[in-house]
Order: structure tokens, then C-alpha cells, then sequence
């Protein structure tokens, strides 16, 4: 079987295929496809928790990144959509199994989050674009996945909230731009703040965003719950 198969397995949520394919060639457990991903990064994207635990167990490199410099726990944070619309991805099976994913996925990456961190991930691990996992989960608003990094098990590292990527976002400027007001907000409770500027001048609170009146009211449920900025 090719390296592929076990990619496919790991995106797919074939358990007992990766399983069969690592076990002939343990060496599978870190195989890297074109893009640098092993199969631990398809199946912390496809929310596939026993293959994420089973390569782990398999000495998986629960940091190793991917050629964009996402680790797992990017992945993880992100979730599903950023791998499969890569062009280098897998086949899935069918459009209904993508959709069905893509629901469990919601709850099962914070399970496969904790686990990754439980392993030993790095929770301030950046990519190319100078982006931690808090950023990918502040795009997503994944209020779940936020609190995960925020509160991380004892004797890990304090997560980094106002680290600003290669535009000066920080996570806090990427949950205000999606309209993510309950992300926003914990954040802000965290002791993000809300007066960095990024390389446009511009505070978290004063990005335009997807704009209209769902921007309207992110900015007035941070105010209202948060107070203004001082």
C-alpha cells in the first residue's frame, strides 16, 4: 500500500486500515506527504480521536510541522476546512461523510486538543506566518478550543496572547475580524489587549471586518460585557 493510503486512512477515519498499514511499516506513523503533513495531521483535521490516540501511541511527532509550519494542534485549532481545501488532499469519500465530519469535528477537536497538549504539543508553537494555535482557534471562534489553550494542564507554558503575526494580528484582532465576540471576549478576560495596533494601525475593536450589523453587534457585546476600552 502507498504512504497515501495512510493519509487517506487518517482523513477518512479508517481505523482499522491505518491501523493495518502502521503495523506493517511503523515507519507510516511520521510519513510526511507532499505538504509536509503526517497522518496525525489528517486525523486531528477530520476529528478522528482513537487515530490521533493510536499514533500518538505509534511515537507519532505530535509537534512535527507541516510545510506551512502548522503543527497538529494548528490543525487541530483551525479544524477541518483549511486541509481539505488544500489541492493535495485526500479524497474523501463522499460529500455527506465531508458533512457529517465536519459536525462531529466541533467537539472532537477540543478532545483531540487536550490530548495533543496532554502529549507534550506546543501550545505557543508558531507557523510561517508567525501564527500560534490561539490564532487559527480566534478565526474560528471556537470558544471550546479557546478556553482549552487559555487554561492549559498544569506544568505547561502560559499561553502567549498578544503575540502578533506577520501582519500584526494577534489572536484577538482575528476573533473581532470574524465577528467572533464570545472568542473575543475571552480573550479580553485573559488579559488580551485591546489597544495593539497592527502593521495598519488599527486596534482589534476598529477593524471593519465582515462589517454590516453582525460587526455592529460583536463590537457592541464586547463593550457590553467587557466595558469600553480604555
Amino acid at each position: 500500500m502507498s504512504t497515501h493510503s495512510v493519509h487517506n486512512a487518517a482523513l477518512n477515519r479508517q481505523t482499522g486500515l491505518l491501523r493495518s498499514l502502521v503495523s506493517q511499516d511503523p515507519s507510516l506513523a511520521n510519513s510526511p506527504d507532499v505538504d509536509g503533513r503526517m497522518p496525525l495531521h489528517w486525523a486531528a483535521s477530520s476529528g478522528a480521536f482513537d487515530i490521533v490516540q493510536y499514533l500518538l501511541d505509534q511515537k507519532a511527532d505530535v509537534d512535527r510541522a507541516d510545510n506551512s509550519g502548522w503543527t497538529p494542534l494548528h490543525i487541530a485549532a483551525q479544524g477541518m476546512n483549511r486541509l481539505y481545501a488544500s489541492s493535495s488532499a485526500p479524497e474523501r469519500t463522499s460529500i455527506e461523510r465531508t458533512t457529517r465530519a465536519s459536525h462531529h469535528s466541533s467537539k472532537s477537536r477540543v478532545d483531540i486538543g487536550r490530548l495533543l497538549i496532554s502529549r507534550g504539543a506546543d501550545i505557543n508553537a508558531r507557523d510561517n506566518a508567525n501564527q500560534l494555535p490561539l490564532h487559527r482557534a480566534a478565526t474560528t471562534g471556537s470558544t471550546g478550543f479557546i478556553s482549552l489553550l487559555l487554561k492549559p494542564l498544569e506544568g505547561s507554558p502560559k499561553p502567549r496572547l498578544n503575540t502578533a503575526d506577520r501582519v500584526g494580528n494577534t489572536p484577538l484582532h482575528l476573533a473581532m475580524e470574524s465577528a467572533h465576540a464570545e472568542a473575543a471576549c475571552l480573550l479580553i478576560e485573559a488579559g488580551a489587549d485591546r489597544t495593539r495596533e497592527n502593521l495598519d494601525g488599527e486596534m482589534p475593536e476598529d477593524l471593519e471586518g465582515v462589517g454590516g450589523q453582525e460587526q455592529r453587534r460583536a463590537k457592541a457585546y464586547v463593550v457590553e460585557r467587557c466595558g469600553k476600552r480604555s
